[in-house]
């Protein structure tokens, strides 16, 4: 396997871990320990550690290694700044572009992802960490083709490059509860909104559903932040 492989492997395994919990919020990565699990040499390992502290999920600190990043109040609150200001246009914009295939991949997205949610509030005991990892790569990709349908690789670069922070949030939420049953019925019917409003290439409906989605979750995850910090 080439170097390059290598680096691929060893940036989603530890991706992979983070976005799972596996790897807390300011836990330490250590070269030794990543090389033996993914069986590989520390080069590998130190160039997906580079990787991942270009896209803001590790921090590099001098003489001391390199850590999973820890989100503040603040920060989180930027993160979504930035999301309402440019996912909702890419709504806009991909409600006028999207081809036939994406709207197929989004309704097989969203049909694994109603499955997903059916199971959840079929369980007494809510969602599991199973559930929420399934939960954020659906969530990711769906959001992922509709940003892509927008035809702007530059509004592409930066919305996706902001989701990778909201992602690397969520995993560090630290828990499924999160995904309480209003979370998981309000997430899903809103997508089955944005779906149809994105078939019927209505623009103005798209940009506005988006951004009550933006709404919705920015207090959901601040009021969850502030929950947990308390205790």
């Amino acid at each position: 396997m080439s170097t390059v492989s290598l680096s691929e492997k060893a940036y989603h395994h530890i991706r992979r871990q983070v976005f799972a919990g596996e790897l807390a919020p300011g836990d330490r990565l250590v070269n030794r320990t990543l090389a033996t699990e993914i069986g590989t040499s520390f080069i590998p390992v130190r160039e997906a550690i580079s990787r991942l502290a270009s896209e803001g999920l590790v921090e590099q600190v001098a003489g001391a290694g390199a850590f999973v990043r820890t989100f503040d109040r603040q920060e989180i609150s930027e993160i979504y700044d930035v999301r309402e200001l440019f996912e909702p246009y890419a709504a806009a914009q991909a409600a006028r572009f999207m081809t036939d295939h994406e709207l197929s991949e989004l309704e097989s997205l969203l049909k694994e992802w109603e499955t997903v949610g059916e199971t959840i509030l079929a369980r007494k005991r809510g969602a599991t960490e199973v559930d929420l990892d399934r939960w954020l790569d659906l969530n990711k990709r769906f959001h992922e083709v509709m940003i892509q349908a927008s035809r702007n690789h530059i509004l592409s670069k930066i919305t996706n490059d902001v989701n990778v922070l909201s992602q690397c949030f969520a995993a560090h939420r630290g828990s499924p509860r999160l995904l309480s049953k209003g979370t998981v019925e309000y997430t899903l019917n809103s997508h089955r909104r944005l779906y149809q409003m994105l078939e019927e290439r209505n623009s103005d409906a798209a940009e506005e559903q988006v951004r009550e989605q933006l709404k919705f979750g920015r207090e959901s995850v601040l009021n969850f932040f502030d929950q947990n910090r308390n205790r």
